[in-house]
């Protein structure tokens, strides 16, 4: 079964990004790949190389001409890619900010006019900050972000949802919860794996 979606995931060699090709690998869908490997885990996207549902670039999504060449064709887009998590944007801040700030606003920039149909930003329940005990967050629960990380993470919220009505595709914002499961870029540095 093969589906006429392809799907660019940006960020495709990470953590989700490799279980998430597998899954849509395995559902029919073609997949291409945008990631410049910062962390040397090309040998995760191997099993994926000989498939011809699958596409690799190996470029960066704070180059605008390598966004434009990577959505030609594509129907949807999910965006994973970055530095993730509070420890690693507070060692590195102006790195954290070239990426997941300027770099996804280039990202969005450039997604218009391609005939997209989704697109999907992968955000972090982070944007809540500390909340009290018992108290249930929603999409209108007021945000506080308190690291680099979920601050980023608000702004390109903001700026993605803040495009309504002026752009030619949907965007959804997952604000996901501390992931954790086995994956091909395993990542022991989680929450969850490092209480495990």
């Amino acid at each position: 079964m093969t589906s006429n979606r392809t799907v660019l995931i940006v960020g495709g060699a990470g953590y989700i990004g490799t279980v998430l090709t597998d899954h849509f690998l395995k559902s029919g869908y073609q997949v291409r790949c945008l990631d410049q490997l910062l962390f040397n885990n090309q040998t995760v996207v191997l099993p994926f190389i000989t498939n011809p549902n699958y596409k690799f670039i190996k470029g960066d999504m704070t180059d605008p001409v390598t966004v434009a060449s990577s959505l030609k064709g594509v129907t949807d887009v999910v965006m994973l890619a970055g530095l993730v998590g509070d420890p690693i944007t507070k060692k590195y801040p102006d790195e954290s900010y070239a990426i997941n700030d300027k770099g996804y606003e280039t990202m969005v920039a450039s997604l218009n006019g391609h005939g997209l149909d989704r697109v999907i930003f992968v955000s972090t329940c982070s944007n809540y900050g500390l909340i009290k005990n018992d108290e249930l967050a929603d999409e209108e629960f007021e945000l506080s972000p308190l690291s680099l990380y979920a601050k980023s993470k608000v702004r390109i919220e903001q700026n993605l949802l803040g495009l309504k009505g002026k752009i030619d595709y949907s965007p959804t914002v997952l604000r996901f919860a501390t992931a954790f499961g086995l994956s091909p870029r395993m990542r022991f540095d989680l929450t969850i794996s490092a209480f495990t």
